[in-house]
């Protein structure tokens, strides 16, 4: 349970955030995120395949370069997937 001062702080932060960015207040409450769209999920997806591709080829052919670009491709589509996830 929060003490009296606690809650008079608490109460104070939603009075500043209903004030300074009424949007993001509405969406927590209403519990709406907003989701990637298309083209960010295309994006990250062709950048995944793309890296599995290099990393395939690269393992293949035993090119240092090849592994390095894909595992680089793969990390960044897999990033951008994870961070487009938060609200």
């Amino acid at each position: 349970m929060l003490s009296r001062n606690e809650q008079q702080q608490l109460r104070a932060i939603e009075q500043w955030f209903e004030l300074s960015d009424p949007e993001l207040t509405r969406a927590l409450r209403e519990g709406r995120f907003r989701h990637p769209g298309l083209s960010r999920r295309l994006l990250c997806v062709t950048l995944m395949v793309f890296g599995g591709i290099l990393i395939g080829l690269g393992a293949v052919a035993a090119h240092v370069f090849l592994l390095f670009v894909g595992i680089l491709s793969l990390t960044t589509g897999v990033c951008l997937r994870i961070g487009a996830l938060r609200p």
